[in-house]
């Protein structure tokens, strides 16, 4: 064949443009548009083993702009990963491996879930700092256990997200210069042409955040991009590739906003094949092409993985302990926290500070950061800070970029070898919850430590104070969030959280002392709610339920209702979807379905529980937004004192 990369280019556009078409939905423009940067990245510089897709050291392609995912399957089938010509068939249809976005724990290859656009963006930023930190705490000499790159495929719409203004810069003043982005710059966008949203000088902003930048006038000249993914290569700065590229190319609408996310008739296929002297059947790799793939793309992978695999195995024999912190994650246990001290009257967002500094030292292989509040929110790495000059640190300061920190804690938990945490206060969750949910899909078990979690914030007043966000939060599928009570329920939350493999969490503290309480229990999170206090040999009359720091005053509130002659029982409920989890014996044990007087103390909205309580539950709670005044004021001013409670239950009905 005269020229067998060419036809190769137009193989992995027609079959990227094939599976839209076939499925009547999809985004075939950026299949045309950005095809020669992914093909000539693959084809001439990335390393990765389709036999073993999820090699640590493998280099990593995260698609930011996740509606071209038509692209990347086609790319990742001609790659010989496992998508055959019956899954190219089948996307965007229900449980198939060709989802309209990419998931990255449904489909080998895929090295991020992405499709909120800006978010794949800053997740490459996370697995860049994992590589850095990686590499620089791991490698021996002789032995580069980690020394791979990290690749981004945006769009306009990407650079136009805050996510990557945040992102980019953390990543400028990182030097991560494994991280390299290639930007299909084609200037249209779905509503517009860009130049009417977005006119800056992207040189300047480039360099404006110590980024390397390159510019391709012609992003289908092969020769071109491979060029510029070379230099990038070379850069000790992360490196922006802008390819200037059309819409849609070929299609007689090119270069137009109608080409972002319409499918291609099957008359504007054939035209293309016609156009493109384009012979195969549909879905299929041409002979010489796959040969020339397997010649190239598998056979420098190969190589590269068989190399590594003699390090990895010198390297496992000559430091075992550290070989076991990358790939052999220990299970936490709640008897190895249990001589840390803590005082008789103590914040639980105090009592997490000391368990996430043991926690690290445990395990050693955690790295994350705060958004600017460590010294509030009292978590943060406790071995050193990540930087460009001691990136063997695992404290990575985020500056005031919730929903860039929540990503990149996203991107280093994907990257592998680590656990990854962030923390800010929990009424910023609301910045990071898109980040969050990502997560929470892609089944990355992060940690997310959220502090200052109730109307008892006080002086700050109601921005500060977090009403809905705890409902909001338990909302979330596959996501477990824990309120702990007191330094027991600290150490299991934490535990619980840490052993999680396919699920988020958050770890939500307050900023008032409590009372270490007397039946409190670690070991009994793990189970979710459980019985925390209640009268001795009597059914109870009334069943309470709370979490965190209401516990005590629910303890308090039952002590007095005992005087009336009431038998009670207070269950903590320190995880809601921990407790939801147990089987129907043990939940009925606690709450019995035919009970009906529960009771629900929380400093939060209602929202939620009366799942458990029935429509007639007592719901001391939350339900207006807060005020400003001494915590403690404020809790009783919504009617947080044992008295107030007592006087509500005596008037219920």
């Amino acid at each position: 064949m005269k020229n067998l990369k060419e036809y190769s280019l137009t193989n992995l556009r027609m079959i990227g443009v094939e599976q839209v078409t076939n499925a009547k939905s999809g985004h075939p423009g950026m299949v045309m548009s950005a095809a020669p940067l992914v093909h000539e990245l693959y084809l001439n510089h990335f390393n990765a083993v389709p036999s073993n897709p999820k090699w640590i050291n493998r280099d990593r392609l995260i698609l930011s702009a996740g509606h071209g995912s038509a692209l990347l399957y086609s790319l990742l089938h001609i790659a010989g990963f496992n998508i055959k010509k019956s899954d190219l068939m089948k996307f965007r249809t229900l449980d198939s491996l060709t989802p309209g976005h990419p998931e990255s724990h449904l489909t080998d290859g895929v090295d991020a879930s992405t499709g909120p656009l800006g978010q794949g963006f800053a997740m490459a930023v996370g697995s860049a700092m994992a590589e850095k930190h990686l590499a620089a705490k791991y490698n021996k000499p002789g032995l580069p256990l980690f020394d791979h790159h990290t690749y981004v495929i945006c769009g306009d719409g990407d650079l136009q997200e805050g996510i990557v203004s945040e992102t980019m810069q953390i990543a400028g003043l990182q030097k991560l210069e494994k991280l390299i982005v290639l930007y299909d710059s084609n200037d249209v966008q779905l509503d517009t042409k860009v130049n009417k949203v977005q006119k800056i000088d992207l040189k300047k902003w480039c360099e404006a955040q110590n980024w390397n930048y390159i510019f391709v006038k012609d992003g289908f000249n092969l020769e071109s991009v491979d060029k510029a993914i070379a230099d990038a290569k070379k850069s000790n700065k992360p490196t922006l590739v802008e390819c200037k590229t059309i819409i849609g190319f070929g299609h007689e609408k090119q270069g137009t906003p109608a080409m972002h996310g319409a499918p291609f008739s099957e008359e504007a296929v054939q035209s293309l094949r016609e156009k493109f002297n384009y012979k195969e059947e549909p879905f299929t790799v041409n002979v010489d092409v796959k040969k020339m793939w397997e010649e190239n793309f598998n056979k420098r992978g190969e190589t590269a993985f068989e190399k590594w695999s003699k390090i990895e195995l010198e390297y496992k024999e000559k430091f075992s302990k550290e070989y076991k912190e990358i790939f052999e994650h220990k299970t936490v246990k709640v008897d190895e926290f249990k001589e840390l001290k803590h005082s008789n009257k103590e914040a639980t967002r105090t009592s997490s500070g000391k368990v996430l500094k043991k926690l690290q030292e445990l395990t050693g292989n955690m790295l994350g950061g705060c958004a600017d509040l460590s010294s509030a929110t009292k978590a943060q790495g406790f071995m050193g800070e990540f930087n460009s000059e001691t990136p063997t640190g695992n404290n990575i300061l985020f500056g005031v970029r919730e929903f860039g920190m929540a990503a990149i804690t996203n991107g280093i938990q994907e990257h592998g070898g680590l656990k990854a945490f962030d923390s800010t206060f929990l009424v910023f969750s609301d910045y990071m919850r898109n980040a969050i949910r990502l997560g929470a899909i892609a089944k990355l078990p992060a940690m997310h430590i959220l502090t200052h979690d109730s109307i008892a914030v006080g002086f700050d007043g109601p921005t500060h104070e977090p009403v809905e966000h705890l409902a909001s939060l338990r909302a979330m599928p596959n996501l477990f969030n824990f309120r702990p009570a007191d330094m027991n329920e600290t150490i299991g939350s934490y535990v619980a959280a840490y052993n999680l493999t396919e699920n988020p969490s958050t770890l939500i503290f307050c900023r008032q002392d409590l009372k270490q309480l007397e039946g409190s229990s670690a070991e009994s999170v793990a189970k979710g709610g459980y019985i925390v206090y209640e009268t001795k040999g009597k059914k109870p009359d009334l069943i309470f339920i709370s979490t965190g720091s209401e516990v005590e005053l629910t303890i308090e509130t039952a002590k007095l209702m005992e005087t009336e002659k009431k038998s009670v029982r207070v269950v903590s409920m320190p995880c809601v979807e921990l407790f939801e989890s147990q089987d129907v014996k043990y939940q009925e044990s606690i709450l019995p379905v035919k009970h009906d007087k529960y009771i629900v103390v929380e400093a939060g909205s209602s929202f939620g529980w009366h799942k458990f309580t029935g429509r007639n539950g007592l719901m001391i709670t939350v339900n207006t937004f807060g005020k400003s005044a001494d915590g403690a004021i404020v809790l009783a001013d919504y009617g947080f004192e044992p008295s107030k409670i007592v006087s509500r239950i005596k008037n219920w009905k």
